[in-house]
């Protein structure tokens, strides 16, 4: 996962994905309120936002099961 310092070395263009190799688009999910909260937190421990936390772990997720 990307420290704070590490992600604010790459320069950010608009329409040209930083961290992965394209761009994201909003999505929409429920959850509930208990889901939500260990997310954020969760979120915070790795010093990123609740989608990139998701992003890493969906990708993780990705990587393991081929």
């Amino acid at each position: 996962m990307s420290t704070t310092n590490e992600r604010k070395t790459k320069k950010r263009m608009r329409g040209i994905p930083v961290h992965h190799d394209e761009l994201k688009k909003p999505h929409t999910v429920w959850l509930t309120g208990a889901a939500w909260k260990w997310l954020q937190l969760s979120a915070k421990e790795s010093n990123t936002s609740v989608g990139e936390f998701l992003e890493n772990w969906i990708r993780k997720e990705m990587d393991t099961t081929g």
